[in-house]
């Protein structure tokens, strides 16, 4: 058997040991390294990378060509839209015809209470009256009340009424009739101009026409008489309540 000695130089030890620790870690190390420093990188799924690495395109969306009005809202909201607009103009159209009836209330309302007044068709004296005889009238006596104004002057409407008629009638001229609440019609003759049409409505005072001379007369003047169904009547009575 064969005995080693180790040298008693410890420089050769120190060298020994070096080497030995160089042998263990040499051994160690992986069979692959190859001394890069480098890291190594295992593709364990290179499929998956591959997938991943791919552009990825926008989904496939519909093209609309038309605006596509959204549906706000419960069900039936267009139905109670449309059922409250018909709700508002029903309220609207009676408040209407409501505000239109008031109106024609207080407009007869004043009919009747300016139906009691009563003025003189003309600011004028009256040169001849009711029922005087004479052979220069066709009945041989006077039918109304002449009132001796100049030619152009107003002639109005006696009280409240209706227009029935204007126009020309042969012995008269120029004429305007009006009916009256009480049923009398008055009549205003040889009038130079009219100003009223038939179915218009006068109040009291209106002016309605004026004093001419057309028809059978001898100068200007406005012949005005009484007529209760088609009878004559004295002015006098329904104009101041006397003969």
């Amino acid at each position: 058997m064969i005995k080693v000695i180790a040298p008693n130089n410890r420089w050769i030890s120190g060298s020994i040991l070096v080497v030995a620790i160089g042998l263990t870690i040499a051994l160690a190390l992986p069979s692959n390294f190859s001394g890069s420093s480098d890291p190594v990188v295992v593709a364990d799924a290179p499929q998956e990378l591959t997938v991943a690495n791919q552009d990825v395109g926008a989904a496939d969306l519909p093209i609309v060509k038309v605006p596509v009005a959204a549906n706000l809202g419960a069900p039936g909201t267009e139905e109670k839209i449309q059922k409250f607009k018909a709700q508002a103009a029903n309220i609207a159209a009676q408040e209407v015809a409501r505000l239109a009836a008031e109106k024609e209330k207080k407009a007869a309302e004043r009919r009747a209470l300016r139906a009691k007044y009563t003025v003189n068709p003309a600011r004028a004296r009256i040169s001849v009256g009711y029922g005087r005889k004479g052979r220069i009238w066709d009945l041989g006596w006077h039918t109304g009340i002449d009132f001796n104004g100049d030619y152009g002057d107003p002639v109005y409407a006696a009280r409240v009424g209706k227009v029935i008629f204007t126009g020309w009638r042969s012995a008269y001229g120029r004429t305007v009739e009006i009916r009256h609440l009480d049923g009398v019609v008055t009549r205003y003759a040889h009038l130079s101009r009219t100003r009223v049409d038939v179915g218009q409505e006068v109040d009291v005072g209106e002016r309605i026409g004026n004093i001419g001379a057309t028809g059978n007369a001898f100068g200007a003047h406005l012949h005005f008489e009484t007529l209760v169904n088609g009878k004559y009547k004295n002015p006098g009575i329904w104009l101041w309540g006397n003969d």
